[in-house]
């Protein structure tokens, strides 16, 4: 994977602002190193206590891995809810701040 503007998780600030449209990359899922899965962190409807993470990619479109709870009176969750979410110590969770949208 190019590493480009992927942090790994454990690299994220504790107080880094987690915002919908942040995609979160797992590897080593199906117990393969080289495959992984796309989530995208956003909202869910009617519920601004939590934002949930959507995979993206085919074949398990739509599951959601986990909700992060967001910071009071605010649309964003904080960086060491993410890690206490997602982050189990084996460096295969990556994030992306900046997507970009690339349709084929």
């Amino acid at each position: 994977m190019p590493r480009n503007d992927w942090i790994p998780v454990s690299e994220i600030l504790d107080d880094a602002q987690i915002w919908s449209g942040t995609i979160v990359r797992v590897f080593g899922v199906n117990n393969c190193e080289e495959n992984f899965y796309d989530y995208l962190v956003s909202f869910i409807y009617d519920n601004t206590d939590y934002l949930q993470l959507t995979c993206l990619t085919q074949g398990e479109g739509g599951n959601i891995l986990c909700v992060l709870k967001t910071e009071p009176n605010s649309n964003y969750s904080l960086g060491r809810e993410l890690k206490r979410m997602v982050d189990d110590g084996t460096n295969s969770v990556f994030v992306k701040f900046a997507p970009e949208c690339i349709v084929k």
